[in-house]
């Protein structure tokens, strides 16, 4: 009894996983290449980073708290050994003032009208 009640628990869970449309489960980014940036901004006083990424499309990552600094002046950061930059886990430092910001996570990937 305490089997067929795991198997079908297991079952139900592999169902709903499966209806998921295909495009829910592949546009989510978690981490961005960075050979694959062309551009970063923050044009909202810190609330967001914008990238701008080599196949034309852009992706926007809600910071996970204002970042005041990012306004005065550029950022550098450390990525991972792969050379990724990933949600919630990647931190940046302002240059100007030295402020550190966590990246949260990234929006659904846009893709440009131009191309």
């Amino acid at each position: 009894m305490k089997t067929s009640k795991i198997f079908i628990t297991a079952l139900a869970t592999a169902a709903v996983l499966t209806a998921l449309p295909a495009s829910a489960q592949s546009t989510r980014l978690r981490c961005l290449d960075v050979k694959n940036i062309s551009d970063t901004s923050s044009r909202d006083g810190g609330e967001t980073l914008t990238f701008k990424l080599r196949d034309g499309r852009t992706v926007v990552n809600r910071l996970m708290q204002k970042c005041d600094a990012l306004r005065f002046g550029g950022f550098a950061w450390r990525t991972a050994p792969g050379g990724e930059i990933c949600e919630i886990s990647q931190t940046l430092r302002v240059l100007v003032t030295g402020e550190i910001c966590r990246l949260g996570k990234f929006d659904t990937p846009i893709k440009s009208a131009s191309r």
